[in-house]
């Protein structure tokens, strides 16, 4: 494998390269943004750069439209007085020494009662436990709102799953799984329900084609705005 890259106007394009027995050059564009480039054993190197270049549009418009992100929010402490967002608003912490271990909403905070209050990993599993815990009241619900939508397109039954993940806000795959981020419980609704959609036209579409972006212009027009409103306030 062979690390190189382009410039297309001001940006850098970096992939890796393979060459194989095939008879054409193969440009992929994976879901974390990184570029496979596949080319015929003897192909010639400024060749391959040209046509990387030919593509660079292309390339470009893939990574913009994958749901990945990029966190760059400093690391959690897990403290009293620290911020944490729910569905799209900001909620401060407060910690409560108890031998009876809660997480609720309380007077605008979110109340982690715990048996040490510096018992940062137990704090944190409880947090994470409650986040769950409402991801799964809101993502089912919001689920069931859209996945109507895919009648049009999809003949079977789509199943919704959920996990953390650390580099997308959802994917689907050919058994009609729909897969979300447990993060998305700290976006506001229409950015959950922006990313079921999303990924159920993928349904249709296993790529970012014209085609697979007509059909989310049919479905749900103002995604655009919706996605800047997920990136702006999530990474």
């Amino acid at each position: 494998m062979i690390k190189d890259q382009i410039q297309y106007g001001t940006t850098i394009i970096d992939y890796e390269l393979e060459f194989s027995e095939r008879k054409t050059l193969g440009i992929k564009v994976h879901p974390d943004k990184t570029v496979e480039v596949n080319a015929p054993s003897d192909s010639n190197i400024d060749v391959i750069k040209a046509r990387v270049k030919q593509k660079a549009s292309w390339i470009l418009k893939q990574q913009e439209f994958f749901l990945s992100f990029d966190p760059i929010t400093p690391p959690r402490k897990f403290v009293s007085g620290e911020t944490h967002l729910y569905l799209g608003k900001q909620y401060r912490l407060k910690i409560i020494e108890s031998e009876n271990e809660s997480v609720k909403m309380k007077d605008g905070y979110i109340l982690i009662q715990v048996a040490l209050n510096n018992d940062t990993p137990r704090i944190e599993f409880l947090l994470k436990k409650w986040y769950k815990e409402k991801a799964s009241l809101h993502f089912n619900k919001l689920f069931k709102e859209t996945v109507p939508y895919s009648k049009g397109f999809y003949n079977g039954t789509p199943v919704l799953k959920y996990r953390w993940m650390k580099k997308r806000w959802g994917s689907c795959d050919v058994n009609g799984q729909i897969h979300l981020n447990l993060e998305l419980i700290k976006a506001p609704k229409s950015c959950i329900e922006y990313v079921i959609v999303h990924e159920l036209c993928h349904l249709a579409h296993l790529n970012h084609s014209k085609a697979f972006f007509e059909l989310m212009e049919k479905i749900y027009p103002n995604w655009k705005e919706t996605k800047n409103k997920l990136e702006k306030l999530m990474v």
